[in-house]
């Protein structure tokens, strides 16, 4: 069985402890029936290395402590001491000598689209978007209308604790979405901010946020962070998806770019100027694998020309060049016309260039009203 090495019992034990019927051993996972619904088959799935596991009927799910806490009803902190008193008198277990308790980190498995859809979808309505944040994006072209759309907010600071309560209240689920961990302590969740910035919706082709980006307000080796609770207790990594804005069905071109806010100004900026432009962001150039799934999902739409719209340092950041140049190969070996975009390399981005082409504008109506 797979042991978590802060622990003196693995959660193939509890498993046993706990009487639960398992179905198929794998020898990495069990396959059992379900303790908390009325799960007639084997949904719940036990990953014996993880430590982890969940329901995919119920969505019941975590480590160790979260199955056998759930179990009885009780808190982590006592399920923790429950189970070092079981392990270290039970005769009829397993002899396990009970280490110090110590703060585990075991990962959860990342929560459906949906259930981090929900979730974020609330945590967004709960917060604004401070005042020199939307100073800044309207120094970058956008309107106020195009900024509450866009539904860009401010990281919480003193707020955190209260919003992790009202997303509880709201039924919410915390479990399994990046961001959110169990504190080691209290068993309480909380929320995970490792910066400040302005929050960005990675919306996937059906529209949900599955991740959130941030925009750092001091910005030490990237501009961009993801709201993620990796290395945390019962916390999750990111899983950012390419991100779609304007892409609808029937469409037959796209531009892909890089990064969500780039996508999201571009594609606002293109409408502005009358000729609305559907954006695909790729949360980081060199992305391979979100590529090829932004492909198969431009495909499903009946999407059959991509103009690749990357920045103009890719003149000279030779990195940047070797990655354009696979996903052009890669966009032509799944059927597309894939057309690479060019302009002035003054602007170094799509976002850049149609703000020049905005203010070009509103500079020739200023000059005719004046006469």
């Amino acid at each position: 069985m797979g042991m978590d090495h802060n622990l003196p019992f693995s959660i193939g034990d509890v498993v046993e402890l706990l009487g639960i019927k398992v179905v198929r051993n794998t020898g990495t996972q069990l396959h059992c029936r379900c303790p908390f619904c009325d799960d007639k088959k084997a949904h719940l799935n036990v990953r014996v290395q993880k430590n982890v596991f969940r329901c995919n009927r119920c969505g019941k799910g975590g480590g160790i402590l979260h199955l056998y806490a759930a179990a009885h009803d009780i808190s982590l902190n006592m399920a923790y001491e429950e189970l070092c008193r079981i392990y270290k008198t039970d005769s009829s277990l397993q002899q396990k000598t009970p280490s110090t308790p110590a703060i585990i980190q075991p990962e959860m498995p990342i929560a459906s689209s949906a259930v981090r859809n929900n979730t974020y979808s609330n945590l967004l309505s709960m917060l604004s978007l401070g005042a020199n944040h939307r100073e800044s994006l309207l120094l970058r072209g956008l309107s106020g209308e195009d900024i509450v759309k866009l539904g860009y907010k401010t990281t919480p600071a003193v707020r955190a604790p209260k919003i992790v309560t009202q997303l509880l209240e709201r039924g919410c689920e915390l479990q399994g979405v990046p961001g959110f961990y169990c504190d080691g302590d209290s068993g309480r969740w909380k929320l995970d901010i490792r910066g400040s910035g302005i929050m960005l919706p990675d919306r996937n082709s059906n529209g949900e946020i599955e991740a959130i980006q941030i925009r750092l307000d001091k910005v030490y080796k990237s501009k961009f962070n993801n709201l993620t609770s990796v290395d945390q207790y019962y916390g999750t990594s990111a899983a950012c998806c390419p991100h779609f804005v304007g892409v609808e069905d029937g469409v037959e071109s796209v531009y892909l770019t890089e990064g969500v806010m780039k996508a999201d100004i571009a594609y606002h900026l293109s409408a502005e100027l009358g000729c609305p432009r559907p954006f695909v962001g790729l949360t980081g150039v060199g992305n391979i694998n979100q590529y090829l799934r932004a492909l198969e999902e431009l495909e499903k739409l009946g999407v059959r020309k991509i103009m690749v719209a990357f920045d103009m340092d890719a003149a000279v950041n030779d990195n940047v060049r070797k990655a354009k140049d696979r996903v052009i190969e890669a966009g032509c070996d799944a059927g597309f016309d894939m057309t690479p975009m060019t302009w002035n390399p003054q602007y170094k981005g799509i976002d850049d260039l149609l703000f020049a082409v905005k203010k070009k504008r509103l500079s020739i109506l200023e000059e005719r009203n004046e006469y």
